[in-house]
């Protein structure tokens, strides 16, 4: 008899995250910045920061613990950050500063107990939001969804073309159309793929259908809600997992990742450890 495979080791032994770097060395002073040392309390996040979630914070904060914040944060004073973008008034509140590039290191500052960071100031905040993607998007900070929505931001902000985004931030026009892509996805399927109930290459798949037609992978009422001449258009029947029964567990392992969101997947692994 063969060696038997534990399905659920298959399954966990590929989901390890690299942890990011905690610190970079230090940033080379533009023109436009000078540095300070500010308490904790005088900065508030950009409302214009594309990115939603901030993920992997705990040894982030541990480094910032033992060796304090290494790379300045970016940030402007409320005043010329509110000459720019005066509908955020509210969100920016009394802060002093508000924080164009850092919004990791200031969490994680916080985790760590820090009163105070070091910062460089810059002198204008025309292009925040800009700069703000084009920073993540560079270093894969950013989730497909996250930069989808940045994007179409850019687009309707500054009359952008795809080819202009593209060149911009240093993508292709294919990256571009694909990540757009997402953004005809219904409002509620959008927050299933934040949320993890739907894997990326569903939504990628789903977003190709009108938007009447769209429903999350498994629906029970499915069947019943969409015409057959429509689910026979439709090529695919989201719902249903199929495996070859002859298989490999390496096959059912790669079948499982293709079809399933994160947090499926995740609760399929907690079961078959039991």
């Amino acid at each position: 008899m063969g060696r038997r495979t534990d399905l659920s080791s298959l399954l966990s032994s590929e989901k390890g995250t690299a942890e990011e770097q905690a610190a970079a060395p230090a940033q080379r002073r533009r023109p436009d910045t000078k540095p300070l040392t500010v308490p904790i309390g005088d900065l508030t996040e950009n409302p214009d920061n594309p990115r939603h979630e901030l993920r992997d914070l705990d040894g982030l904060a541990e480094t910032v613990r033992e060796r304090g914040v290494l790379q300045a944060l970016g940030v402007v004073s409320a005043a010329v950050f509110l000459a720019a973008h005066p509908h955020h008034k509210e969100a920016v509140g009394k802060a002093p500063y508000v924080v164009l590039h850092g919004h990791r290191r200031l969490a994680a500052a916080r985790m760590a107990g820090l009163d105070e960071v070091p910062v460089l100031v810059r002198d204008d905040a025309t292009r925040s939001d800009e700069d703000a993607l084009i920073e993540n998007v560079q270093r894969d900070d950013l989730t497909e969804l996250e930069q989808a929505q940045a994007i179409q931001g850019l687009i309707t902000s500054y009359g952008y073309s795809q080819r202009q985004v593209a060149a911009r931030i240093g993508k292709t026009q294919g990256f571009i159309s694909q990540r757009l892509s997402l953004m005809k996805l219904r409002d509620d399927l959008q927050e299933a793929l934040a949320d993890g109930r739907v894997s990326i290459e569903d939504a990628r798949r789903i977003a190709r259908l009108p938007k009447d037609e769209q429903m999350l992978p498994g629906e029970p009422d499915e069947a019943a809600t969409v015409p057959a001449a429509r689910k026979e258009k439709r090529g695919r029947d989201y719902g249903v997992i199929k495996i070859d029964s002859r298989g490999t567990p390496d096959d059912v392992v790669e079948a499982l990742r293709r079809h399933l969101a994160p947090a499926t997947l995740d609760r399929i692994i907690e079961l078959l450890g039991r």
